[in-house]
């Protein structure tokens, strides 16, 4: 009878080492399945921005006529938004209208014309899952070989740097697209 009691408690104690340990594990797996979820959906963001701004002129003066040649474009100092383009700092989706920067039709007196009205955009995100995700926008020219690199003269590429904050993940999540005419 007592070498059956020591049989169980032995049972019991390496059955307690076990659950404890694969919590452990479960809970673990949990929160890097939940940060991976966080930077997906930063990231998503962050291409959503890119991808409006696909949807826009390259350059306010190409709205007009064709571009004879680069520095007939919009000088570099005043890349950003245009007279009349007044858009809320920072943009935050409501029920009742999208996002100011990408209504094409909703309020032609808010919505961005060309894609270097997005520097210095700023817009405000809550998801079903997270709050707080703020999306921080910078236009600048780049070389058109080298569009990593900033330059300050008109070229025919536009480099869009796009940061993604949230309180839910440690770092900033930084996306650029280089756009060219």
């Amino acid at each position: 009878m007592g070498a059956n009691i020591i049989l169980a408690v032995g049972a019991i104690v390496i059955f307690g080492t076990f659950l404890s340990s694969s919590n452990r594990l479960m809970t673990g797996n949990t929160q890097i399945a939940e940060q991976n979820e966080y930077y997906i959906t930063a990231l998503s963001l962050a291409q959503s921005v890119i991808n409006e701004a696909k949807t826009k002129a390259f350059d306010e003066k190409v709205l007009v006529s064709a571009v004879p040649s680069a520095d007939s474009m919009t000088a570099p100092g005043s890349l950003g938004k245009d007279a009349g383009e007044s858009v809320p700092n920072p943009d935050v989706l409501t029920t009742a209208s999208p996002f100011s920067s990408a209504s094409p039709g909703f309020r032609s007196s808010f919505e961005f014309d060309d894609i270097d009205d997005y520097r210095n955009y700023n817009r405000l995100v809550n998801t079903p899952r997270a709050e707080g995700y703020r999306i921080n926008v910078s236009m600048t020219y780049a070389s058109a070989t080298y569009p990593d690199s900033a330059k300050n003269q008109r070229t025919y590429c536009k480099r869009m740097t796009v940061n993604v904050m949230s309180p839910f993940i440690p770092d900033t999540i930084k996306l650029s697209y280089a756009f060219t005419y």
